[in-house]
């Protein structure tokens, strides 16, 4: 499911957003870094997996709604786009 690596006290995990988050408990997130598909600009499939704007948006809506619930109140998020 997930790749993971600990260096010292972090944990570094590298696996699809929506499907592991949903196994973290409320406020227990200190940072999250993520770079989202495109959507539309690369030919590969994993931008191309959404049927239109609006799916691609309710995606990304859920994804963050999850990433809010995980954070810690002093949490980070670093979100990359482009």
């Amino acid at each position: 499911m997930a790749n993971t690596v600990k260096i010292s006290s972090c944990e570094l995990i590298n696996a699809d957003c929506l499907e592991f988050i949903q196994t973290l408990p409320e406020n227990s997130v200190d940072l999250i870094v993520t770079d989202p598909p495109y959507f539309k600009v690369k030919p590969e499939g994993w931008d191309n997996q959404w049927k239109g704007d609006d799916d691609y948006l309710k995606w990304l809506d859920q994804c963050l709604a999850q990433f809010w619930r995980v954070l810690k109140p002093a949490g980070s998020l670093y979100l990359f786009c482009g």
